[in-house]
């Protein structure tokens, strides 16, 4: 079988920033992320563990707001004016522009 790999894109604005998506989607979960932008989040090299730590996530709303809410929980994000609702949609966003 082939293996599909679909890339998206997408900008999404938050209360306080802009969130700039690049990912590739496989069966419906995230297969690589790229997460970057114009807002604050500290501390800054965790945005890179977020990245990873979305790799394999369901392109699901409710799964992915749960997954990095908790990423902020356990590496004590602050991003003021950017929620992991807001990372959330910004990805769902990205995997909609996907050209099927």
């Amino acid at each position: 079988s082939v293996d599909v790999v679909q890339s998206g894109s997408a900008l999404y604005k938050a209360k306080k920033g802009l969130i700039k998506i690049k990912l590739e989607v496989d069966e419906g979960k995230i297969k690589d992320l790229r997460i970057e932008g114009d807002f604050f989040f500290y501390p800054e090299d965790r945005l890179w563990d977020l990245e990873k730590n979305l790799v394999g996530c369901k392109v699901e709303d409710e799964e992915l707001t749960q997954r990095i809410a908790e990423f902020y929980k356990s590496n004590d994000i602050s991003s003021p004016g950017v929620k992991p609702e807001d990372f959330a949609k910004a990805i769902i966003l990205a995997a909609k522009s996907v050209a099927v």
